[in-house]
């Protein structure tokens, strides 16, 4: 692997350059000179963040829009027309969208991944034998990490569960959980994390979707985290609960969340699309409480989860415009909360999945992408291009955008 110098970074507000070598960040510094056997890339003066993680997505299940109908009022849930459609899914299919997926987060800046495979009765094993084609054939792109996910939970038939401890033995390294698709929530959680503690793996669970306090579990998997000693390894996708929950019961859960260093991951495009479809009096966004949960101690990231489906039908593999979708939604719009942002799908999301070697100093990976901006302002509110993916020290994507306006004419 060839040495790699990129000159006139922008990193921390300061100019400075990036020695690579052996795929690993060897120097940061201003004025550093190449070695005889270094590329040089001039990036003049543009910003530079670590490679973008995905945490939270559904490659499986992608691309699929134009295989049913939209969410209407009266109509089928997202849930319900997603499963009639994978119990057509072959191997092929999913390897063949879930490849689009994969090729579009690269190209966005992605350079790790944590995605979801569905394993049930409907689509047993298929998803998992296509994830994992494409895990080998983009190695050294993308590292991506597969969870073993039990979309239409565990009790409604008798094979879901062998399943995914077979997709564990297989070698899938997280297991998610999915709790309101189960009667008993409870018992969903208990299952699933012993079977995680059984396997050693970390837990991914699903939770908090709805708008009824009464279904709040993300209070329970907390407890079950903290006594069962998995601190920091169980993350909760969507908890848009938290949102319509009294503020001192709010500040209860999130206190909890804090404790067993639960990792957060908030999705906000499905919500939106998602959220208050039933209820006349209002339009709730379902978007979680980020600011108060970073505030409160608790690591937060953002994710893209669904894309082209009916969850989220204009969903796209792109973790600059999610951060532009979460700015929005969140209010978070601030020229100090967009410096922070960026830490939703970097730093965050690398330690919601216990990424190690990740981030923008010397000795880590040299996973990296440039972008073309100044700061992390601009990056998110002109939704920049991505000029160069770096992935261990080599470029693996390259963007440029090119625009000319015609000079006007007075008569």
């Amino acid at each position: 692997m060839n040495p790699l110098l990129l000159r006139g970074a922008r990193v921390d507000g300061r100019p400075v350059d990036i020695a690579i070598r052996n795929g690993r960040i060897e120097r940061i510094g201003a004025g550093l000179s190449p070695t005889g056997d270094a590329a040089t890339l001039d990036l003049g003066d543009r910003l530079v963040l670590p490679g973008f993680v995905e945490t939270h997505i559904h490659p499986d299940k992608a691309f699929i829009a134009d295989r049913t109908e939209g969410l209407r009022a009266g109509g089928p849930t997202a849930q319900t027309l997603v499963a009639a459609l994978k119990k057509s899914f072959t191997v092929d299919d999913v390897y063949r969208r879930a490849r689009r997926v994969l090729e579009l987060a690269v190209r966005h800046g992605c350079t790790t991944m944590r995605a979801h495979v569905e394993i049930d009765a409907l689509v047993e094993l298929r998803g998992v034998e296509a994830m994992r084609r494409l895990q080998a054939e983009l190695a050294g792109v993308l590292d991506l990490e597969l969870i073993a996910f039990a979309q239409e939970g565990i009790f409604h038939d008798g094979v879901t569960r062998d399943l995914l401890r077979e997709a564990l033995k297989a070698g899938l390294r997280t297991l998610g959980g999915c709790p309101y698709m189960d009667n008993d929530q409870r018992a969903h959680i208990d299952w699933f994390f012993e079977t995680a503690q059984t396997f050693g793996v970390p837990l991914d669970f699903h939770a908090d979707s709805a708008d009824d306090p009464a279904m709040l579990t993300s209070d329970y998997i907390a407890e079950q985290t903290i006594t069962r000693g998995m601190h920091g390894r169980v993350s909760l996708g969507h908890l848009c609960m938290l949102d319509v929950l009294e503020p001192a019961h709010r500040a209860r859960v999130v206190d909890r969340l804090r404790e067993a260093r639960i990792h957060v991951i908030s999705l906000p495009a499905t919500e939106l699309h998602m959220k208050g479809r039933a209820d006349a009096r209002r339009t709730w966004r379902g978007v979680t409480r980020l600011g108060e949960l970073r505030a409160a101690g608790v690591n937060v990231a953002i994710s893209t989860n669904n894309i082209a489906n009916p969850f989220t039908p204009y969903g796209h593999p792109d973790l600059l415009r999610q951060a532009l979708i979460t700015a929005m939604s969140a209010h978070l719009g601030n020229l100090d909360q967009l410096a922070w942002l960026p830490e939703l799908f970097t730093t965050n999301a690398a330690r919601a999945i216990g990424l190690e070697g990740y981030g923008l100093a010397e000795g880590c990976r040299a996973d990296l992408v440039v972008l073309d901006a100044a700061d992390a302002a601009q990056a998110i509110t002109e939704q920049v291009e991505k000029l160069y993916v770096i992935k261990g020290g080599r470029v693996v994507a390259r963007s440029t955008r090119t625009s000319e306006l015609a000079a006007g004419r007075s008569e």
